[in-house]
């Protein structure tokens, strides 16, 4: 079966599909009786609300609904995955992994994400061995409450200096303003990249921060589960030395991290980025997944104008962006699953008066969309004017349709997440299928780039690939070997040089699938090896640091 005619089934299917979500009585295809709660009333969203973490999509549906060519039906398996996947993620849980009674009682606890690991806490700034992977519970590694948070938040930071008190899951510590790099308020816009291949050159031009509409940065972390994080330890790839020694400088050797089944929750391996704008007096925050957080000043300066000397500013963060990328059996390019807060780009003003969109000024229609912010003299990045974003292929109809149900069952439970949406799930429809080789050119270049072929072909976040959100555009931009002449609002540093390239106008956004399948793992303490080395996951060659050798 062919991604072309998945696309193709997809859209022949689409009406059918609307119709069936809104007829809670017609069900085309009923799940086994040992399917989990979560597809009690698929394909529609069940109100019964549960705390399951579904290590895969139920394999037993989707290989009954391929056999009977419910195409569409099988993307809404996976899209009902993502939601389950969104809602446990969220569920308040205490210091000891419980999860709450209700999932609007966030008195008894924060997230459950914040019991698993801060990439930052593994992929350590000194190179050295993360507490995690010594601190251990019968073989299993500890929750995050070994979190060290004497660490910088993020590239050109000093650690945060805290009180006694701090609660290690209930604030935020966070310092990135670069979705796709590493890059904190002090970290000057021109800034060379600190690896010698940790993103192409093309790719770098897009670690620019998104401002939103207060004028304030976006700060960005990424979270790893207790599984990958054991592989990690267990193979010594939190930094650049062990990753060498484990691939014994051959381009050919690969990770392989660990793959979730569907008879076990929360198994296999798990990365979530986190988008967080700061929330104003002015912002209603009944709308937000929000926290206590600490950021570091903007040009010597808080949100609020005041001008600590420490350099940190305490403030409240509302959930604005969340990736989950989950490796499974069924999917072992991953399954990817994004969602926003439903402001984010639009509100409803005859609902919501004095409501106004994080990311868009309506004002300013002829304002340029989805542009790098200016730099100030001096370097550093300016704040004004900020991001005016732009969305380049609208949120599908079938997810209108299931983010409806699902808003009117989590309003009924009282709880934020109501007013989060689900942009879509990308999975791999043929996972045995290898990466197209760019040399036979389109569409499979761009289609198939990861191997897979997989459904949609795109899949972004507004607030995490901003930048993306291009349009038409070389097909050099999308393909796995970037040769595409610079653009010329690069920096000197950022220009690629490659030459020939392909120009031929293409439609393309970005896709998470795609743009994982070229993580590498290092080699040389300089160079990383290539496509799919690194299985999906880009915090090796991001985020590792060379560990300094003992004399």
């Amino acid at each position: 079966m062919t991604n072309k005619l998945w696309l193709s089934a997809r859209l022949a299917a689409a009406c059918a599909l609307t119709l069936l979500t809104t007829s809670p009585q017609t069900l085309s295809a009923a799940p086994s009786a040992s399917a989990p709660q979560y597809l009690a009333d698929f394909p529609n969203f069940n109100p019964a609300l549960s705390t399951q973490l579904p290590g895969d999509v139920d394999v037993a549906l989707k290989k009954k609904l391929e056999a009977e060519k419910k195409f569409a039906d099988v993307q809404r398996a996976f899209d009902l995955w993502s939601w389950q996947a969104f809602l446990a993620l969220n569920w308040p849980t205490n210091n000891k992994g419980e999860f709450a009674p209700s999932i609007n009682d966030t008195s008894f606890g924060a997230p459950k994400w914040t019991t698993w690991y801060e990439s930052t806490n593994i992929f350590r700034e000194d190179g050295g061995e993360p507490v995690a992977c010594y601190k251990k519970n019968n073989g299993v590694q500890a929750y995050s409450l070994t979190r060290d948070v004497n660490l910088p938040a993020a590239r050109d930071l000093k650690p945060f200096a805290l009180p006694k008190d701090f609660d290690k899951r209930r604030v935020r510590l966070l310092g990135n303003i670069s979705a796709v790099g590493d890059r904190s308020p002090l970290t000057k816009a021109d800034a060379k990249r600190r690896h010698a291949q940790d993103l192409s050159e093309i790719t770098q031009a897009f670690t620019a921060p998104l401002i939103d509409q207060n004028g304030n940065f976006v700060f960005y972390e990424i979270q790893m589960d207790p599984n990958e994080v054991g592989y990690i330890c267990n193979n010594k790839l939190y930094n650049i030395n062990g990753q060498i020694a484990f691939t014994g400088g051959s381009p050919d050797k690969s990770a392989d991290l660990p793959r979730g089944v569907d008879v076990k929750d929360g198994s296999g391996s798990w990365e979530l980025k986190l988008a967080w704008r700061i929330l104003a007096k002015t912002d209603d925050k009944a709308r937000y997944l929000w926290t206590d957080a600490i950021v570091p000043t903007t040009n010597g300066q808080c949100p609020d104008g005041s001008k600590p000397a420490n350099g940190q500013c305490p403030v409240q963060v509302g959930l604005v962006g969340m990736h989950i990328g989950h490796k499974s059996e069924s999917s072992p390019q991953w399954i990817w699953s994004t969602f926003e807060q439903v402001d984010n780009i639009s509100v409803n003003n005859v609902a919501h008066p004095a409501l106004k969109p994080s990311f868009f000024d309506p004002n300013c229609p002829i304002c340029v969309p989805n542009q790098p912010p200016a730099q100030n003299a001096d370097g550093s990045w300016a704040t004004s004017p900020p991001t005016q974003v732009s969305r380049a292929i609208p949120i599908p109809a079938d997810k209108v349709a299931l983010n409806d149900q699902a808003q009117v069952a989590l309003n009924k439970a009282g709880t934020a997440l109501r007013y989060y949406q689900l942009i879509d799930s990308q999975w791999p429809t043929e996972p045995s299928v290898a990466p197209t080789n760019p040399a036979t050119g389109l569409p499979g270049a761009i289609e198939n780039k990861p191997g897979g072929n997989p459904t949609p072909v795109f899949l972004t976040n507004i607030t995490m690939e901003t930048y993306f959100q291009v349009g038409v555009q070389a097909a050099c931009n999308q393909e796995e070997t970037q040769n595409c002449p610079a653009a010329h609002w690069l920096t000197a540093n950022q220009k690629a040089t490659k030459m020939p390239a392909d120009t031929t106008s293409v439609f393309a956004s970005e896709s998470c699938m795609g743009c994982h399948s070229s993580a590498g793992l290092y080699i040389t303490p300089t160079t990383t090896s290539g496509q799919l080395r690194a299985d999906f996951s880009w915090l090796f060659a991001q985020k590792a640091q060379l560990a300094k050798t003992p004399k």
